[in-house]
């Protein structure tokens, strides 16, 4: 892979790509190590506080690429409400009633998260510093959604219902996450729709133009060798 000089705002974005990989690393990590030595019962003692600030880079991320005018708003939207969704799930959801943290769904959840955005941030690091990526992690990046997605939207619906029982009944509290609970699903289902969309427009074609470069070089070489063939039998 080919290193290239990089400019303030591209080391910047590289800094924040390494270190928010890191980041999310070190929770997977602490998590794999946690669970089987203190159980889903304990495991938020030794991870939630971590877990919960290492969310917050999301929305931070999004929020540099804006400030930075490397993106347009239209494209940062969906990732901008994404970010503020992972923070109302810590701290407006789990924060509040830390008991439900106690269940499986929230080991779903940092799993979930984690696997993420470990592919996301290494691919953008490699994007940024090499333009282009291992096809492993290009392979993940857009394929990792068929599994990593489902699982996180089942956690944080399972999360939001336990959140339910700490509530008062008939509040308007209750009644925000209930509406936010039915809201999951519609919102899943178009998100999924765009995930798709995007492997196939994103994923797809980069193969397609790989497979057409392939098929020219392969022609070239076979070209250059039969000139070279003739020139010597000449």
């Amino acid at each position: 892979m080919s290193l290239y000089p990089l400019t303030f705002k591209q080391r910047l974005l590289l800094f924040y790509n390494v270190a928010s990989t890191t980041l999310w690393f070190c929770c997977f990590v602490r998590f794999l190590i946690l669970l089987p030595l203190v159980g889903r019962r304990f495991l938020p003692g030794g991870i939630a506080d971590f877990f919960h600030v290492v969310a917050v880079t999301s929305l931070i991320g999004n929020l540099l690429l804006l400030s930075l005018n490397t993106t347009k708003w239209k494209s940062q939207l969906w990732p901008l409400l994404n970010g503020v969704k992972m923070i109302w799930i810590c701290y407006g959801v789990i924060f509040p009633h830390p008991k439900i943290a106690k269940h499986t769904s929230y080991s779903f959840l940092i799993t979930a998260w984690c696997l993420q955005y470990i592919i996301h941030y290494s691919y953008h690091a490699f994007r940024v510093k090499t333009r282009i990526s291992p096809f492993f992690l290009f392979w993940l990046q857009y394929n990792n959604f068929y599994i990593v997605y489902p699982l996180s939207v089942i956690a944080e619906m399972i999360q939001v219902f336990l959140s339910l029982s700490f509530v008062a009944e008939d509040s308007y509290h209750e009644l925000v996450l209930k509406a936010l609970f039915v809201g999951y699903i519609p919102v899943a289902y178009f998100t999924w729709g765009h995930l798709k969309s995007r492997r196939n427009t994103k994923y797809t074609e980069v193969l397609k133009r790989r497979q057409v470069r392939s098929n020219i070089e392969m022609t070239t070489n076979v070209s250059t060798s039969s000139v070279s063939r003739r020139e010597t039998n000449s």
